[in-house]
């Protein structure tokens, strides 16, 4: 009996490393991609800043759940002058924690500014897919 517990925590420890490395790894792409966002909002790109939700994500609003073309409509409405965003967004203080070999949950905070406006900011959290086609959002709730 004491082997057997002795194997599995040498096991264990030798492992340990493999994983946390590729969850570092995995959350380094992660964030990268959630940066490149903020690139394509900057350059007033709506669409490649979307492209990374899945088609079936949701948003979470003060009134409930809205889809995909309804978070599109809502950040032309109220961050866009026609294709220019009204100012410019950036990311920090990203965390990725992995929810098993397929999921990740994204914490961070979201500023936008500059346009002669207040800054914005405020705290988000974003579930991700690893899906045939990379990784998508499945779920963004930001405040």
């Amino acid at each position: 009996m004491h082997r057997r517990l002795a194997l599995v925590v040498v096991v264990m420890v030798f492992l340990w490393p493999i994983g946390s490395s590729q969850a570092e790894s995995q959350g380094a792409d992660l964030i990268k991609a959630l940066q490149a966002t903020a690139q394509m909002w900057n350059r007033g790109d709506v669409d490649g800043f979307m492209a990374p939700y899945a088609g079936s994500a949701t948003y979470m609003t003060p009134a409930g759940l809205i889809g995909v073309d309804a978070m599109r409509a809502r950040y032309l409405a109220k961050y866009f002058t026609g294709a220019t965003p009204d100012q410019q967004l950036r990311f920090d203080e990203l965390d990725v924690r992995t929810l098993g070999a397929d999921h990740a949950l994204m914490t961070g905070r979201y500023v936008l500014a500059g346009g002669g406006k207040p800054d914005q900011a405020g705290r988000f959290s974003l579930v991700w897919m690893r899906t045939p086609a990379g990784w998508r959002i499945l779920h963004d709730h930001s405040s």
